[in-house]
């Protein structure tokens, strides 16, 4: 190689390292990707505990919270049917109604007329009216579906948390605080004819389908004429 040909090698080189020194080279990070409304979504964050953070605030503020604001199922049934959205304003919550729909705490009492208990989405059908027709479908566990219970929260709101996976895990340990304390020990047969009282809440379902309410108390009462 001749003294030119050194030289232009020599200036390539340095080139090369200024164009890089201010470069830094970082390890792989967990992707992270934005929802709908822009809030970033990240992976679990291993120090909150959802099941303890529900346990640290069921007597003290969600259960007098339904027995404050539980409204009666058939007169929410009725506002519903006028109006969807006044309803939900008067009887319900939602974080964003714009994306969200109206979660409603209610207090639902009627007759049993149909149950699914084999199921571990167990179900018992319900009418509240006297006319032998199943008006909601009560959920009694183990397994819910839906996060009705904390949606209807309105001091456990998404925006309190780091991200959606702690969200979603605080509803399902409210669920599952729920039917280990206060569902679990409902019989599970002969059912259908006795009086239920249940308190809950239901999430405004799409028009034409049915209500779901998940109970946070059941008390159930007589038997089949």
């Amino acid at each position: 190689m001749n003294a030119s040909m050194k030289i232009l090698v020599a200036v390539s080189m340095t080139a090369i390292l200024l164009a890089t020194g201010g470069c830094k080279i970082k390890k792989n990070e967990p992707p992270a990707k934005k929802a709908d409304n822009g809030v970033e979504i990240f992976f679990d964050n291993a120090g909150f505990n959802a099941d303890e953070f529900i346990a640290g605030i069921y007597q003290e503020k969600i259960a007098p919270y339904f027995r404050d604001n539980a409204h009666d199922f058939n007169e929410v049934r009725t506002a519903i049917a006028t109006d969807p959205q006044a309803a939900g304003r008067k009887y319900g919550h939602s974080e964003n109604p714009v994306q969200t729909p109206w979660s409603f705490p209610v207090r639902i009492e009627g007759t049993i007329i149909d149950a699914n208990t084999k199921s571990r989405a167990a179900f018992v059908s319900v009418d509240t009216d006297g006319d032998s027709k199943a008006d909601a479908k009560v959920q009694v566990g183990p397994v819910f579906k839906g996060t009705s219970l904390r949606d209807v929260l309105p001091f456990i709101p998404f925006s309190a948390f780091k991200n959606q996976i702690e969200y979603a895990n605080v509803g399902r340990s409210l669920n599952k605080y729920v039917y280990d304390n206060n569902l679990s020990k409902l019989p599970r047969d002969d059912l259908v004819g006795k009086q239920i009282l249940a308190a809950g809440a239901f999430t405004l379902p799409p028009k034409g389908q049915e209500i779901v309410v998940t109970p946070v108390e059941v008390t159930l009462s007589g038997g089949a004429q």
